[in-house]
């Protein structure tokens, strides 16, 4: 008889194990907390074209990489050492005279380089960016990079260089909100809140970038020695970093 009622002693305990935990789990209060910190950005970055026109490739290619240069030159001269050029999308195409285009749209129909289609010169092309921590300057920047004669030059946005920290900050006040909330439900059932239970982030991303862009028309590098750079004063808006967690606190006994 004994080795029976061992056996069911056992069956028994983690099942009363199993039902207080569920009996546990029932006392909870359960809410979704949210925190936004703002924090000012403290990278900008600046897109421009570059354009090399002549009657070869190696004519269109050389005016592209010295005009590259002056604008790289000048635009890390302003911003001081605190700029990243990067480039990319370099292309090379011909050019024909107007009277080749059939009007029926690009690549209509193929054409020999011949008579009205003859080739007549080059053009290059070149992507560019700027990323740079010296944010006042960035707006100048454009303005001085479209003057040493980059192509659609703009402020494409502003971003932060440790977003992490803000993510941090921002989970912090999310799970002191989910706490205030789950006080005042708390409160208003009667009950006291109890020790936490779980946490888990419900964030779908990072941070909201505010993005602002601008455009100054092309023109041609002025004779030396140039004037100073235009002022352009700029004030970005500050990002916002948003975070969620999903919080269950016990109710205490």
């Amino acid at each position: 008889m004994i080795r029976p009622l061992l056996l069911a002693t056992a069956l028994i305990l983690p099942v009363a194990a199993a039902a207080q935990d569920d009996a546990r789990r029932d006392r909870t209060i359960r809410v979704m907390g949210s925190g936004t910190v703002e924090t000012a950005p403290d990278v900008a970055r600046i897109d421009y074209w570059v354009r090399g026109e002549g009657a070869t490739p190696d004519a269109a290619t050389a005016a592209l990489a010295q005009r590259q240069k002056a604008i790289a030159a000048g635009v890390t001269g302003l911003l001081g050492g605190q700029a990243e050029v990067t480039t990319a999308n370099v292309t090379v195409i011909e050019v024909r005279d107007k009277a080749c285009d059939d009007n029926r749209g690009y690549g209509s129909n193929p054409r020999l380089s011949q008579g009205a289609c003859a080739i007549v010169g080059h053009l290059a092309t070149m992507q560019a960016g700027v990323k740079t921590r010296a944010v006042d300057k960035s707006a100048t920047a454009v303005g001085l990079a479209s003057r040493l004669g980059a192509s659609d030059a703009r402020l494409a946005g502003f971003e932060l260089s440790n977003p992490a920290d803000a993510k941090r900050r921002a989970t912090v006040a999310a799970i002191a909100d989910a706490k205030a909330r789950a006080e005042t439900l708390a409160a208003g059932a009667g009950a006291r809140l109890g020790e936490l239970v779980s946490v888990s982030d419900q964030s779908g991303g990072g941070p909201a970038e505010m993005v602002v862009t601008g455009s100054r028309p092309a023109a041609a590098p002025p004779p030396p020695p140039p004037p100073p750079p235009v002022a352009i004063d700029i004030k970005p808006r500050p990002i916002e970093t948003r975070q969620q967690v999903y919080v269950a606190y016990s109710i205490a006994p």
